[in-house]
């Protein structure tokens, strides 16, 4: 059985990577940052950016297959501290790729970039121009680059880009979280019925987590090393379409406002890509329609507030 060591597995993604793991035909090392280990489960603490913490692990762990998500994640944190996002998402990836090659051994390597490298537009294909508009992108292509840097001498290395996601877990400085907290906090009485949001003309895909993962998971059996691939379905929906379906949902009535200083100056209006690589490729596609989406964060938040 193959060894399959995925880091950031206690984060929003990486939390639902693992459930959609089949274990039967990989022993799974989770590893996490040593402050943010869960409780239940078994994990195994990691640091990127200390490189001998790194080295040691994968010594220790030898894993045929490395599946690469930690990182700094949001694009408002990465306009607040540059520093953090371009270190973890530069210099931790580097170390991680380092402890892969200090193996000797083959060892495949699955690096999650992200849609923010084509700075927008719509049918995005892996051939569209990189535009970079704001420092998570910067450091995730950047990260790309050291990923085949380091290709070679049985290091592979696969790179994914995901275009948008959501759904239960994600934190709630992304849109569609904040939309269901703030819907389930009005439906409690805990704040008054007021959602300030800023460009809700923008345009993304949203696809469902569970569709992500089941994405991540066949791209370890069929993607091939060497190669950039899109998951993607090329549908958008605008966060004012959705703001109506949260309405819909909602169990009170609540308005709408459009605030400018909720606005960032180099936010992207459409971002859509074309995912027939891959899917041609796996034979993935979404399944999860937007409304279960919306509904699943509802109801996850309406039990946290």
């Amino acid at each position: 059985m193959k060894r399959l060591l995925v880091t950031g597995s206690e984060g929003f993604v990486g939390s639902h990577l693992i459930k959609a793991l089949d274990e039967s035909r990989y022993e799974i090392v989770a590893t996490c940052l040593p402050q943010l280990i869960p409780k239940r489960g078994k994990y195994v603490a990691l640091d990127i950016l200390n490189l001998d913490l790194t080295i040691e692990v994968f010594k220790q762990y030898q894993p045929d297959a490395v599946f690469h998500l930690a990182a700094v994640s949001s694009v408002a944190k990465s306009f607040r501290d540059r520093a953090v996002a371009y270190s973890t998402n530069i210099t931790g990836t580097a170390n991680v790729l380092e402890a892969a090659k200090s193996l000797g051994k083959n060892v495949l390597f699955y690096f999650v970039s992200t849609c923010e490298v084509y700075g927008g537009g719509e049918r995005l294909a892996e051939d569209a121009a990189i535009v970079l508009k704001n420092p998570y992108a910067i450091s995730k292509y950047a990260a790309e680059l050291i990923c085949v840097d380091f290709q070679g001498d049985g290091l592979e290395t696969i790179i994914l880009r995901p275009f948008t996601h959501t759904g239960p877990g994600q934190a709630e400085t992304f849109v569609l979280p904040t939309i269901a907290k703030q819907i389930s906090q009005i439906e409690k009485g805990k704040r008054a019925p007021l959602i300030e949001l800023g460009n809700i003309q923008a345009k993304r895909e949203f696809l469902n987590i569970k569709d992500i993962v089941n994405a991540h998971a066949m791209a370890l059996d069929k993607c091939v090393p060497g190669e950039t691939y899109n998951i993607a379905s090329g549908q958008g929906h605008t966060i004012a379409g959705l703001v109506d379906i949260f309405a819909r949902l909602s169990k009170k009535e609540f308005e709408l406002k459009v605030n400018p200083t909720k606005m960032r100056k180099n936010d992207i209006l459409v971002l859509l890509g074309d995912g027939s690589k891959f899917s041609r490729l796996t034979g993935w596609s979404p399944k999860v329609k937007i409304e279960k989406t919306i509904e699943d964060l509802l109801n996850y938040w309406r039990a946290k507030v």
